[in-house]
């Protein structure tokens, strides 16, 4: 008899946990009977006929009191269907679906293996999220911590976000890292689709990701406007709560003209491969897929130093508890500059503009560290936790 795993997050729309989620599900079908509990019925990536989907018909955008009542009533929901189906492990991605799992594990207790996976950097991510609330940061760090410490372990996708849990939330369950995987065979093949919405002129840079807070849009927006005079373009694919504002500012600094708002796109890479460089200005990630999918695309890639993840993929071989501040600096695998500084930002952009042999450098090198976080690689380093 297959080992039951059940998989639960908000939902299977765009974005990097979801993509994981998928990517796990379609890699482990074959040896695993593979549940998946969704708030939601919103499926976007592909997953396996195979995987018994169960929705709990929640809003997966609840907010506020409403959003913590219904967390026991989700998790009672979960804990029948694990009884029902026999589950073995009960994996959980993203804060909302790892309160469920604590709720479950606490409230009904069982032999279900409880995991949780962390897939961003928490002290980070509280300071852009709720409007600057103090009381939502506080109660989410409280939820944070009671939750995983109510967890068998918990698996981070970087070392610092490992380190903040730990130091941060005072979190002593184990913890160990298993980065993101990239299907970098598929990225390859969907590169190879025609662009026939978009005529590319001049050099291109692009960035893709959700428009919210977090990202640092407007940071992009600001330092493509100190270069508005050179034959450059941008295109930012993607879209969410932001996209009115991030547009208006566009206009306002005079460079509508010359960048793309195309909208969220189910095969992104194709832009990417057609484009010159990659650009990440967020001010915090977890461990972002969008770079290891840009350097699968063969692409050179700028980056934020933000916390956490750009370092550990673009300089490995630093410290990684270096914080940029007053320059950029030239890592093995892409350039990093602090977060949240235009001009520095717009100084990285001119050079990889400007100089062909470091752009070319870093395009050789690209693949190849991609190719470090393949599925190949890093789904077994996955298994020997989930069971």
């Amino acid at each position: 008899m297959k080992p039951k795993l059940l998989f639960i997050i908000n939902t299977l729309t765009y974005g990097g946990a979801e993509r994981v989620v998928s990517l796990l599900l379609n890699h482990l079908a074959e040896k695993y009977e593979l549940h998946l509990v969704i708030f939601e019925n919103i499926i976007k990536y592909p997953i396996p006929a195979s995987v018994q989907v169960y929705c709990l018909q929640e809003s997966s955008q609840a907010q506020g009191i409403h959003a913590l009542l219904r967390l026991p009533v989700m998790a009672k929901k979960l804990a029948s269907y694990c009884k029902s189906h026999q589950i073995d492990s009960c994996i959980s991605f993203l804060n909302r679906a790892c309160y469920i799992n604590a709720i479950r594990k606490t409230c009904w207790p069982s032999a279900v293996k409880t995991i949780m996976c962390e897939r961003s950097h928490q002290s980070s991510i509280l300071q852009y999220l709720g409007g600057g609330s103090k009381i939502f940061a506080i109660i989410s760090k409280k939820l944070i911590s009671w939750s995983y410490q109510k967890a068998d372990l918990i698996l981070t996708n970087s070392e610092l976000s490992r380190l903040d849990l730990q130091q941060n939330f005072k979190i002593t369950r184990p913890i160990h890292v298993v980065y993101n995987p990239v299907h970098i065979t598929d990225i390859l093949q969907k590169a190879t689709e025609p662009v026939q919405d978009y005529t590319y002129s001049g050099f291109t840079f692009i960035s893709v990701g959700k428009f919210r807070v977090e990202k640092n849009l407007q940071l992009l927006l600001q330092a493509f406007s100190l270069l508005k005079d050179l034959p450059i373009q941008l295109i930012i694919i993607g879209g969410g709560p932001l996209e009115t504002n991030l547009k208006q500012q566009a206009g306002e600094l005079g460079i509508a003209d010359k960048v793309w708002f195309g909208g969220f796109k189910s095969n992104p890479f194709k832009y990417i491969k057609n484009a010159n460089c990659f650009v990440l200005s967020s001010h915090t990630e977890g461990f972002p897929n969008v770079l290891l999918e840009a350097l699968a695309c063969g692409k050179s890639v700028i980056s934020t130093d933000c916390k956490s993840g750009p370092r550990e993929i673009l300089a490995a071989a630093t410290d990684m508890d270096t914080v940029l501040e007053k320059n950029i600096e030239i890592a093995e695998y892409g350039i990093l500059v602090p977060e949240n500084n235009p001009r520095l930002l717009a100084f990285a952009m001119q050079k990889i503009f400007q100089e062909n042999n470091l752009r070319e450098q870093y395009e050789e090198k690209s693949i190849r560290r991609a190719a470090e976080f393949s599925n190949e690689i890093i789904i077994p380093q996955f298994e020997p936790y989930f069971y």
